[in-house]
């Protein structure tokens, strides 16, 4: 039984109703359609082809292996979308941008206590 969990649970129990691969009775591992436009840059960043990809212990070497770029993979899909005050906020922590947390910070502060600003 291998130990590697997404989001806190086990992967095993997600391999039977995942929307990003499945696993089937013999361990073998099949991203679907969305499992390979989400995972195919992120590994690709680090050399690792999706293709290769295979089974839950090689999810796991690979997802290893492409963490230097989990920050920058997070940041890319924290774009995409309506750029509110909070989606802002959450690029800025991605990028480590000190300046712009603590102003966006003091916006969302305003904000929460009424004051409007344009």
């Amino acid at each position: 039984m291998c130990n590697t969990t997404i989001m806190g649970r086990p992967m095993e129990a997600d391999a039977k109703d995942n929307a990003y691969f499945s696993v089937d009775s013999k361990g073998l591992l099949a991203f679907t359609e969305r499992g390979m436009a989400e995972y195919r840059s992120y590994f690709g960043k680090a050399g690792i082809d999706i293709r290769t990809i295979k089974s839950v212990e090689d999810f796991r070497k690979a997802r290893q292996g492409a963490s230097p770029f989990f920050d920058e993979h997070l940041t890319a899909k924290v774009k995409k979308g309506e750029k509110t005050l909070e989606r802002r906020l959450l690029i800025a922590m991605a990028e480590s941008n000190e300046d712009e947390i603590k102003r966006l910070e003091r916006l969302l502060d305003a904000e929460d206590k009424g004051i409007k600003l344009v």
